[in-house]
């Protein structure tokens, strides 16, 4: 299951946090992508663009995240 919490940080600036949870993630690692098109929409998005900060942990353990395209982060195992 995947659980997502997002929570405002700074709404004049629309910072938002987001939290995501994964209850069994894939022990080689998990790809996460962003969309960059909103159907009906011609125009290409960067949404990526607007991530302030990203981190990843499993308990107090630090979890690398690797940028593979501007759309596309894979954590390691």
């Amino acid at each position: 299951m995947i659980s997502y919490q997002i929570s405002p940080k700074n709404i004049n600036a629309h910072i938002f946090e987001v939290q995501l949870k994964i209850e069994n993630p894939n022990p080689l690692g998990q790809v996460f992508s962003l969309p960059n098109w909103i159907p009906g929409s011609y125009l290409v998005r960067d949404f990526s663009k607007h991530i302030i900060s990203i981190k990843a942990h499993s308990g107090k353990q630090n979890i690398a995240i690797k940028k593979l395209d501007k759309n596309l982060l894979i954590t390691s195992a």
